[in-house]
């Protein structure tokens, strides 16, 4: 695997010409469902006329929170669900998903973490041991329950402790994490907290892999944490 360029970006605004992945600076819900039609094929046709993948905002489908990734050429990659909703996302009628799957594409491996999925370390986790390479989490923020700092904590918590990169957008700030070896600065983080839009940056899965071999994931597994919920995430299926 080499290095691609991933940009976070304004939804619809073109990419660089280098740029291999895209996201939307766009944390809303989309909830009618004339609304996410249109927005399906706006992400489709983007895709198709840039030739990059793109990962949605988020979406309410078939009664689901969800992520979708959409590959170079406008199609479907990936729809991931949420596991674990928010309590106001619950009472708005919406249900929980109970298995991760992973896009896997020639740039890598990657799952789509839906909202508050972040925050729970089991989530990235069973992805990790499924393969994961890259983690795109984007949540909606409830100003009434505003967990900045808690999310903030679990996104570089998930990155050391699984060896994959983790690219968040939350409360409008982009972060992304990764192993602390990869990083210069040795801190673990590629990009730090910023709001600054366009963001850009360089997802080296070379040099991951090369991290990775000094410290396999398996050997830091909490084994009793994924036995309890593995059947609540699906882990083997």
């Amino acid at each position: 695997m080499e290095s691609f360029i991933t940009e976070i970006l304004p939804p619809f605004q073109a990419p660089s010409r280098d740029a291999r992945l895209v996201l939307f600076t766009d944390e809303a819900i989309r909830r009618d469902r004339a609304e996410v039609a249109r927005q399906l094929h706006q992400y489709t046709q983007y895709t198709a006329k840039y030739g990059v993948y793109l990962i949605s905002g988020l979406l309410e489908l078939d009664g689901n929170l969800c992520l979708c990734m959409f590959g170079p050429k406008g199609e479907p990659v990936l729809r991931q669900p949420a596991l674990h909703l928010s309590l106001p996302l619950r009472t708005a009628g919406l249900a929980a998903a109970s298995e991760i799957e992973l896009a896997r594409t020639e740039l890598g491996s990657f799952y789509l973490c839906v909202d508050t999925d972040i925050l729970h370390p089991q989530t990235v986790r069973t992805a990790a041991l499924k393969g994961a390479d890259v983690v795109f989490s984007v949540q909606h923020i409830d100003p009434v329950t505003e967990t900045s700092g808690r999310i903030m904590e679990s996104v570089w918590n998930a990155a050391q402790t699984n060896n994959l990169y983790v690219v968040n957008l939350s409360g409008g700030a982009r972060t992304v994490c990764c192993p602390a070896p990869v990083t210069r600065a040795g801190d673990g983080y590629l990009v730090r907290h910023t709001g600054n839009s366009p963001c850009r940056f360089g997802l080296n899965l070379e040099r991951l892999d090369q991290v990775r071999e000094g410290f396999p994931v398996m050997e830091r597994m909490n084994a009793s944490l994924i036995q309890n919920y593995a059947e609540e995430l699906g882990l083997g299926r």
